[in-house]
């Protein structure tokens, strides 16, 4: 039995379909199985990224941003019903992950320092139909939706880091705050890994471990 997704329905499947689709999922998004758990180096990594940034991170901060217990971020699956071929969602459960209170609180920080425009983006649906109200449509305009597939899996992280840069500077933030910022950043985006737990019989599981190492990060969906 599977969560459907976006709804609280279950769907029955059977084991080999599942399995399937799983693997067709760690092709597409270019993840590798690996045998050595990441997680004692990932959490030294963040230890130093903290202890490097005496800026944005101060005070009690130091100790309280290390995930002291850190495991594996946990992979969850959903069936996407409303798809054709039914493939799956992933829902990747980062609270247990080394860089999960230190990404909590970059997002926080960046969200005050980045100051972005938001020109693009609505908060309520209620924008766009003020919106619209505005606009003189005539019999022949078309109204477009595009709907972008794997938007964030395919966000290169050296893009992220330079988009960062770019707002960070036009916002006048220091030299030494940026570097300090786009280095703790970095360290996160490069922190791509789960573990699954994979069933190949109805009897029997094995949990594995995934890693992503091609430039590109993957979401955290907590």
């Amino acid at each position: 039995m599977i969560k459907v997704d976006k709804s609280k329905a279950i769907e029955l499947i059977q084991i080999e379909d599942l399995n399937k689709k799983f693997k067709q999922f760690i092709l597409d998004i270019d993840m590798q199985q690996v045998n050595k758990d990441p997680t004692g180096k990932y959490k030294k990594m963040i230890q130093q990224a903290i202890k490097k940034n005496t800026l944005e991170i101060k005070g009690q901060q130091h100790k309280y941003l290390p995930n002291i217990k850190p495991e594996h971020p946990k992979l969850n699956i959903h069936i996407k019903t409303h798809k054709q071929n039914q493939p799956i969602r992933p829902v990747i459960n980062n609270t247990p992950a080394p860089a999960y209170k230190l990404a909590k609180h970059m997002n926080t920080k960046l969200q005050q320092l980045l100051n972005l425009p938001n020109t693009y983006n609505i908060k309520h649906i209620q924008d766009i139909a003020e919106d619209l109200r505005n606009i003189r449509i005539k019999e022949t305009d078309r109204i477009v939706t595009l709907d972008i597939s794997d938007l964030y899996i395919n966000l290169p992280i050296n893009g992220v880091l330079n988009a960062t840069k770019h707002w960070l500077q036009m916002n006048n933030n220091e030299g030494t705050t940026i570097t300090q910022i786009l280095n703790v950043t970095q360290t996160i985006l490069e922190q791509n890994y789960f573990q699954a737990i994979f069933k190949p019989t109805k009897r029997h599981s094995s949990r594995i471990t995934y890693i992503r190492d091609n430039g590109r990060s993957i979401p955290a969906i907590c």
